[in-house]
């Protein structure tokens, strides 16, 4: 469970991850570059060379961001769309660029490939008119290393007045600033969104499942907490006696306690279960409150006492007949073993008078009528009195004698 949801949360955020990439990959790739444009030109009223540098030019999102030197020609006519698109450009000239109108149909592209065709090595496409004389960033795949920027209607119309005026006009493009337009703006809120609602979604999914496990934690905690008090209850039906010098259970053939694999000596108090094996009194309790069930054989001594732990929500529990009792015959099997297997010998019950069943019924681990009296050192019962339950001194509950 918890490794699926780790591979859960790593999945989560990479997938976040991949995404903020892909989107600030996408916004690098919308960042565009400015050209400024140094156009120089003789004025032929008063001879006097003109001079203008500024910012106005933009290079197109396939164009090298390169500097280019030399004088402007343009196109006839003037889109520069068709092949047989002519330059009046002098055969002694290199190094010319082209001005170029933007419009009549055709793509960037063509009007770039045109231009270099007939030895421009930079392209200059001004605007169509518009009230707010803009510029936009070309999209001009396949034009190669021809340099090729965008300017404003009003600025390329005075560059075209001056040549058709027979003026020569010279053009420096240079690299200016990177700037972010209009759309990295939303690629900027696109990725913080984007990123935002798949780490919500992450740290939701991550409250949501630790939430659930904490529940569930909770109530198995609760659970344990009633089978450990049913468990008590239990503990405290089962059977205690003090071995004495001279019982079976003691010797160099003698089995040892299960729980902590000592032999056992005399003055041991053994508890014996329902399963007739016996143990040390302090070892097995705190085994009981843990586990409720024979560490040998696994009997589960909340079912053999008639101790049933509170009906959880969605069980069933068959309730038992009124009159139900386990007979003396039922134990003939745990009679014949012998205490090298861990089995009890539980003696003497006969002299203290009554039936066998009543005697069952009130010592639910003693044996029944018909087993013969295992007498002492000194001759007498080794049967002893019930102990109180030494684990829980704080119990306000007595436990009877089992022979009253």
């Amino acid at each position: 469970m918890g490794s699926k949801t780790e591979l859960c949360l790593f999945s989560w955020l990479l997938a976040a991850l991949v995404l903020q990439v892909s989107s600030l990959h996408f916004a690098q790739a919308t960042y565009i570059c400015t050209a400024y444009l140094n156009v120089s030109y003789v004025e032929p009223r008063s001879n006097e060379t003109v001079w203008r540098r500024e910012e106005s030019g933009l290079y197109g999102q396939d164009s090298p961001k390169a500097s280019a030197t030399g004088n402007v020609f343009l196109p006839d006519p003037i889109y520069g769309c068709e092949p047989h698109t002519s330059y009046d450009v002098p055969d002694n000239s290199k190094g010319w660029i082209a001005l170029i109108q933007r419009g009549n149909g055709c793509t960037f592209s063509d009007k770039i490939n045109v231009a270099a065709s007939k030895g421009a090595i930079a392209a200059v496409i001004f605007n169509e008119p518009g009230p707010d004389n803009r510029v936009i960033q070309m999209s001009h795949p396949g034009t190669g290393y021809t340099v090729a920027i965008m300017i404003g209607y009003l600025r390329g119309m005075e560059i075209v007045n001056l040549i058709r005026n027979n003026t020569t006009v010279t053009m420096t493009i240079e690299v200016g600033k990177e700037h972010g337009p209009w759309l990295s703006h939303y690629s900027v809120f696109f990725v913080s969104i984007s990123f935002f609602v798949v780490t919500a979604a992450t740290v939701g999914y991550f409250i949501f499942y630790s939430a659930r496990r904490l529940h569930t934690i909770r109530l198995q905690n609760r659970k344990q907490k009633r089978l450990k008090a049913e468990a008590k209850k239990a503990i405290g039906q089962l059977q205690v006696r003090t071995l004495k010098q001279g019982d079976q259970e003691i010797g160099s053939d003698a089995d040892t306690c299960a729980v902590c694999i000592e032999a056992y000596k005399p003055g041991d108090v053994v508890s014996i279960l329902t399963c007739n094996h016996f143990f040390h009194k302090t070892c097995i309790e705190p085994w009981l409150l843990e586990h409720r069930t024979c560490p040998m054989c696994k009997c589960d001594i909340l079912k053999a006492l008639g101790v049933e732990p509170d009906v959880e929500e969605g069980t069933h529990q068959v309730p038992m007949p009124p009159d139900f009792r386990i007979y003396p015959e039922t134990l003939e099997d745990a009679r014949s073993e012998t205490a090298s297997s861990g089995y009890a010998s539980v003696q003497g019950i006969e002299e203290h008078g009554g039936s066998a069943e009543e005697r069952f019924t009130q010592a639910p681990s003693a044996v029944t009528q018909g087993e013969e009296k295992a007498e002492g050192a000194d001759g007498q019962t080794d049967l002893q009195p019930h102990y109180d339950n030494l684990a829980f001194e704080g119990d306000s509950q007595s436990h009877p004698d089992p022979r009253t």
